[in-house]
């Protein structure tokens, strides 16, 4: 392949290095490079290789089209590198991007975005995150920084959600990992359950990657909840911890999300993880771009499908039409572009808003599918409204 003919923008040593997929296009196309901070080891690897494959192949639709941009083609190529989960490989690989000349991000987790949205704000670049971390993240003093998936944020639609599907749910306890995330997850989801009525009997932390989670599980049946909430908890934390509470005798209902379903129910087990009620989750397609993206997945990766993939769908389109319609590649142009970027996703309109919550729109809004463990399998359960005025 040669960049003879190519305006390339930051396109690194690295990136090169690696491969990243890069495929013939047309001659004079000119290539946006995305640089990807993902969890592609580690406890939270499965949702970081979920959402590479999901990149990877909204890319190749977005490119088959291309980006016109007064006159020329421009196509998208995404640049992956393994944060690990963990903060200071996440800064040394952002470092890394920004030395290479890469203009905009993607970053996965709260404990991997939050260290580094200084630095790319003082660059200028684009970020685009799935994490949580309130005003730490977002906000006008970021005005580059958005959120491309709902996090603490879901707690607006979901906690009215339950009031009304299980009324018999009264007290709440909730339990984080000790870092940005389960700060900020805690704090927002105990405001917003105690907002819609809630009473909140129980607050713990529990160190990220643990392989002991008895001794949190343990305070947390002490308090006799009717729901835990696992807030900003990922990956394997969350099915070690199901496991614990139902070997404790924990008998309530337990609320999670940031998971892949069906990996979460082979570490919990499917007793222990019957009945779990995981918010932001499409166990199943409801609508035919839904059946298309699990079609897709099947035929080239097999089964199971990780639901994952669905909330890590719309997102790289959302960017491509917000650099469309900015009719640039400057990030700071694609930026203001993006605060006013309708787009019909997976999960109908979706746009950047929450102002009143961030002082800025910086932060994706739309449906929250709600799933449930049956049967040891993940099901469809509801399809939940973003509420008004939030």
């Amino acid at each position: 392949m040669t960049f003879a003919r190519r305006e390339v923008l930051a396109l690194g040593s690295g990136a090169l290095a690696m491969g990243l997929g890069l495929r013939p296009g047309h001659a004079d196309d000119n290539t946006i490079v995305l640089g990807c901070s993902l969890p592609l080891s580690g406890p939270a690897a499965p949702t970081g290789i979920t959402t590479q494959r999901t990149i990877e192949h909204a890319l190749e639709l977005i490119n088959a089209q291309g980006i016109d941009i007064n006159g020329k083609r421009y196509t998208i190529v995404a640049q992956f590198l393994d944060n690990k989960y963990v903060p200071a490989e996440a800064v040394t690989i952002v470092e890394k991007m920004l030395a290479d000349g890469v203009r905009f991000l993607y970053s996965s987790g709260s404990g991997n975005s939050v260290p580094v949205v200084e630095k790319t704000t003082a660059a200028k670049v684009l970020q685009m995150s799935g994490a949580s971390g309130k005003g730490h993240l977002t906000g006008p003093q970021f005005p580059y920084s958005f959120r491309v998936q709902p996090t603490n944020e879901t707690a607006y639609a979901v906690y009215p959600w339950i009031a009304k599907t299980y009324p018999e749910v009264k007290r709440v306890a909730h339990m984080n990992p000790s870092d940005e995330a389960g700060f900020t997850e805690s704090e927002d989801r105990r405001m917003i359950s105690e907002r819609a009525g809630f009473q909140t009997v129980g607050n713990e932390y529990f160190k990220r990657g643990s392989t002991d989670m008895y001794p949190v599980a343990t305070r947390l049946v002490g308090f006799n909840p009717d729901l835990i909430d696992f807030g900003g908890t990922i990956g394997r934390d969350q099915g070690l911890a199901t496991k614990a509470l139902r070997e404790l005798g924990y008998k309530g209902k337990i609320l999670l999300g940031y998971s892949d379903a069906r990996s979460f129910v082979d570490i919990a087990g499917p007793d222990a993880a019957e009945g779990t009620i995981l918010f932001d989750t499409l166990a199943e397609p409801q609508t035919p771009e839904q059946k298309a993206l699990y079609d897709w997945w099947i035929a080239k990766y097999g089964a199971p499908f990780p639901s994952f993939a669905f909330l890590m769908w719309d997102w790289p389109f959302i960017f491509a039409a917000a650099i469309r319609k900015a009719q640039s590649v400057d990030p700071v142009v694609v930026s203001d572009a993006m605060r006013t970027t309708t787009y019909k996703g997976l999960f109908g309109e979706e746009k950047f808003g929450m102002k009143s919550v961030y002082g800025t729109d910086c932060s994706l809004t739309r449906q929250i599918p709600m799933s449930v463990i049956k049967g040891g399998k993940p099901s469809y359960l509801a399809t939940v409204d973003w509420p008004a005025g939030v």
